[in-house]
């Protein structure tokens, strides 16, 4: 048996909430995963090329219910701009209602949503600068409980793992695809925004709440 990770210093197990099973403790049913949200978004961190040696790329799947955000889904793998597209458009088909899809403008970033915004609506490029304060909000939105982990789910550990170790951790792509998602949402928020589909100008989502 391997000894427990050192924890970092913005995100605790404690502070970790779930979905989707029973608290093994206390034996008490985790919170439930809502049947519908109030929008969906997808957060990608990538990656230079898809060597052994490479960051891993990370696609995250995010469901929103008020204050509420559900991790859906989890993918961390080398992948090269093709199959970073490829992940992205399966997820989306896979998640229906996506509203926005999140891509950081680094590694093969541009590139990525060069070849998505040719036919996929509300792709969104984002500056990755202000990398420690996104940790910041996003560690205050896990202390506060707002975030959810599916129990079940084979991704849900080494994610745990990761966020609760940064900046200790050997890689820090998930927790960096969480507090882009995390950040754009308090940001938009705040801020009047609207998500349209690039072909027809039809509202897809508000953000003006």
């Amino acid at each position: 048996q391997r000894p427990a990770p050192l924890e970092g210093n913005l995100i605790k197990r404690s502070e970790v909430r779930y979905y989707g099973g029973i608290a093994p403790r206390t034996g008490q049913p985790d919170e439930k995963l809502p049947d519908t949200f109030d929008r969906k978004i997808i957060s990608v961190d990538c990656a230079f090329k898809d060597l052994a040696t490479s960051d891993y790329v990370a696609v995250v799947v995010i469901g929103v219910k008020g204050r509420k955000r559900f991790l859906l889904n989890v993918v961390n793998q080398h992948l090269d701009a093709a199959a970073t597209e490829a992940e992205i458009r399966r997820q989306r088909d896979a998640h229906r209602w996506v509203n926005a899809v999140l891509v950081e403008d680094k590694a093969n970033g541009p590139a990525v949503v060069q070849r998505l915004k040719v036919n996929l609506p509300g792709v969104i490029e984002i500056n990755p600068q202000g990398g420690k304060i996104a940790r910041m909000f996003a560690a205050a939105e896990w202390q506060a409980g707002d975030w959810f982990v599916d129990r079940n789910a084979a991704w849900s550990e080494p994610f745990i793992e990761q966020i609760t170790m940064f900046p200790n951790a050997a890689h820090d792509d998930m927790a960096d695809a969480m507090s882009q998602a995390s950040a754009w949402l308090l940001q938009h928020r705040r801020r009047g925004w609207m998500v349209t589909d690039a072909f027809t100008g039809r509202v897809i989502d508000d953000f003006t709440y």
